[in-house]
């Protein structure tokens, strides 16, 4: 059971810190393109000055929050194959963009 637990907690930090990189990317990007809300500081790029500080926030709560939700799911000894699956889908989302930026 620690053995399972231990994975499904690995599983869950890396997938929820893939999740919560979309979920700030999404966000920024509503805020700027979408909404066109007005900046929240006279940064002459103010979009990345947001990144600066919405990526790191959510990526950490997206991994706590993953990896609590994963571990508890082992332990009760519920599936986990659904949530592997999304958290494998973000994490492939986020290397295809790191790739097609790169070249």
């Amino acid at each position: 059971m620690r053995g399972r637990a231990a994975l499904a907690g690995a599983a869950g930090l890396l997938g929820g810190a893939a999740l919560g990189l979309l979920a700030a990317l999404a966000f920024v990007y509503l805020w700027h393109n979408v909404l066109s809300l007005p900046p929240l500081s006279d940064d002459p790029k103010p979009g990345i000055a947001m990144l600066g500080g919405v990526v790191p926030i959510a990526t950490i709560a997206g991994a706590m929050a993953g990896a609590a939700d994963m571990i508890r799911r082992a332990r009760q000894g519920k599936a986990l194959r659904g949530r592997v699956m999304v958290f494998a889908a973000a994490l492939a989302l986020i290397l295809a963009g790191l790739i097609a930026t790169i070249s």
